[in-house]
């Protein structure tokens, strides 16, 4: 627990509140039961203390040092999730940078998953090129989920979809047994917007605005079916929901101390322009329409028109 400590004592935190933390993580055991036995304690002496408030900031404090070697590379981390982003073209390549996240690891007396390890290469819909070599004892794949949304080498979000209409199909049979045993519609329509279109709800920005026309078809007709069947009071269309989660989410982000506030480009230097314009930011140049679809893009065109 060393490094922990050594860690904290940067945040420049009350001695206090440092030897608190080191009290909570020193001098701890764990012990294994299974039926009748009971195996002698063992000390405890890396990671964190599972299932504890505070085990999962002092995860991200400890983590904190970790850091792409090149200024093109990017890790992205959310808790103990972490995804390394390297392009086709930077001066340090795939497998050093994970290289320097094993070296990291072992340092820290942890353990990278290999198993859970995947690697997903990614390119336009348009293109197919050639697949670079895997990373040695690493499975290559063609969909990954990240914090419950998946995605395709192809920002196809095909597999997504199905995997969300699913779900939500295994849970109609609960609206079905509910409107069965006497439930009124206003409680129904309840229950299907609490299980069923805050499933469709989750990360929609991220995925929505990237849909043809087939899969958002798809969604529709699943969700006037649930109003057909009567388990909910009004059809809901993925257009509409898709604009309110966007609007709702970029109003946040405006805010400087929003965790995406950083994506948002540069406010306009010219503030009066020739034409009326609700924009305030400016319009970075799009060669692709798949950029387009981002999220932050779709939304700052919106607002300039």
């Amino acid at each position: 627990m060393a490094h922990d400590h050594n860690i904290l004592e940067q945040l420049n935190l009350p001695s206090c509140i440092l030897k608190w933390i080191g009290s909570f993580l020193s001098g701890r055991s764990q012990q294994v039961k299974y039926l009748n036995l009971i195996s002698t304690p063992k000390p405890i002496n890396r990671s964190i203390v599972q299932g504890s408030r505070i085990g999962p900031t002092l995860y991200i404090v400890m983590e904190s040092d970790l850091r792409a070697l090149s200024r093109f590379n990017i890790i992205f981390k959310y808790a103990d999730d972490t995804n390394l982003l390297v392009p086709e073209h930077t001066d340090i390549d795939l497998a050093t940078e994970f290289q320097n996240i094993l070296n990291w690891a072992k340092d820290n007396r942890m353990m990278v998953n290999i198993s859970k390890t995947k690697e997903l290469v990614f390119h336009r819909p348009s293109a197919k090129p050639p697949l670079p070599c895997p990373l040695t004892d690493i499975e290559q794949v063609v969909t990954a989920k990240l914090l419950g949304v998946t995605f395709s080498q192809s920002l196809s979000f095909e597999c997504h979809v199905s995997n969300i209409l699913t779900i939500c199909s295994q849970r109609m049979y609960l609206l079905k047994c509910l409107k069965s045993q006497g439930l009124p519609a206003k409680q129904l329509h309840i229950i299907f917007c609490a299980i069923i279109v805050s499933c469709i709800l989750y990360a929609l920005p991220a995925w929505g605005g990237y849909l043809p026309a087939s899969l958002v078809s798809r969604i529709d007709a699943f969700l006037r079916k649930a109003v057909r069947f009567g388990y909910a009071s009004q059809i809901q269309q993925l257009a509409d929901l898709l604009s309110d989660a966007d609007e709702q989410l970029f109003t946040k982000m405006g805010a400087s101390n929003h965790c995406l506030h950083q994506l948002l480009p540069p406010i306009k230097s010219i503030p009066m322009q020739l034409r009326d314009s609700r924009c305030l930011y400016e319009l970075p140049v799009c060669h692709y329409n798949l950029y387009k679809r981002f999220f932050v893009l779709r939304n700052l065109f919106l607002s300039a028109y």
